[in-house]
């Protein structure tokens, strides 16, 4: 009997071991990218497909969108200031 008490714990062991570097992944993955102290802020990533991307950045008080893919980097477009 003391050897199933040994495996339950080396298997709660083992799971909790294994949910770390999940929470990890999804932690990393979901996190917005906010670089303060630079000239260069990247305010949103939006996915659009699984190789293609929507960012919206910020660069000297200006935004842009780019778009990227698994070809490069494109100008989507400026935004207008909100300031009125």
């Amino acid at each position: 009997m003391e050897w199933l008490a040994y495996l339950q714990s080396l298997g709660m062991l083992l799971l909790i071991l294994s949910i770390l570097p999940i929470g990890l992944h999804f932690y990393r993955k979901y996190k917005v990218k906010n670089l303060s102290g630079g000239e260069i802020k990247i305010i949103e990533i939006k996915p659009i497909t699984y190789k293609a991307q929507i960012l919206l950045i910020e660069v000297q008080g200006k935004r842009y969108l780019i778009g990227l893919s698994d070809k490069g980097f494109s100008k989507l477009g400026e935004l207008e200031s909100d300031s009125d």
